[in-house]
């Protein structure tokens, strides 16, 4: 009688410590997986930051420029390539025609000149400012994007951060469940044993 009991003792603590050992096994699988998926979720988070900024430079650039321009300091457009290859062009075509015709340096060639110049900056200056505004609105278009993105990735980080604690929180239950059960057995074990003695 005693031997069984001494048996099923140590079956019971030998059950206990399988069971505690398993239960936190477990979570330490659970949070390992957890803290995998959280790193995916941020490389994935900082690669689309990558990848979205040259659209948000290009953005900032153009704002630079939409700013300085409303200060009155016109230089960015007077600078922009467009405006200047117009200029030139139409302006070498003006000379040009002036030249064929023998008065190269007329008035009337200077104040061909001196139209076009001005007429030319009047109409190109509502596309250039639209080009920027252009710009402009796709950097902002890609930090929302981003912004969108990273709220989802937090979100998300978030969730694999609570199922780790409860991961965690489930192997410590589990153990100490797994050993007060155990206790518990023996417990009976000794009971019984202490109860049929005499029998």
């Amino acid at each position: 009688m005693v031997a069984a009991a001494v048996i099923g003792g140590i079956a019971t603590v030998a059950g206990g410590a399988i069971g505690a050992s398993g239960a936190r096994s477990a979570a330490s699988a659970q949070q390992r997986s957890a803290d995998a998926a959280t790193a995916e979720q941020r490389r994935q988070y900082d690669q689309t930051r990558a990848d979205q900024q040259p659209w948000i430079q290009a953005g900032t650039g153009a704002l630079d420029r939409l700013t300085t321009a409303s200060t009155g300091d016109n230089s960015n457009f007077f600078a922009s390539p467009d405006y200047e290859f117009r200029r030139t062009e139409g302006g070498r075509g003006i000379e040009n025609s002036a030249a064929a015709r023998g008065g190269a340096f007329s008035g009337n060639a200077l104040r061909a000149l001196s139209d076009y110049n001005s007429n030319l900056a009047s109409g190109e200056y509502g596309n250039w400012w639209n080009r920027q505004a252009g710009l402009a609105g796709v950097g902002q278009s890609a930090v929302n994007q981003v912004g969108a993105f990273g709220q989802a990735s937090a979100n998300n980080i978030g969730q694999l951060q609570l199922a780790s604690g409860n991961a965690q929180a489930s192997g410590i239950r589990g153990s100490a469940d797994a050993w007060g059960d155990s206790i518990k057995g023996v417990g009976d074990i000794a009971s019984y044993w202490y109860g049929n003695r005499g029998k």
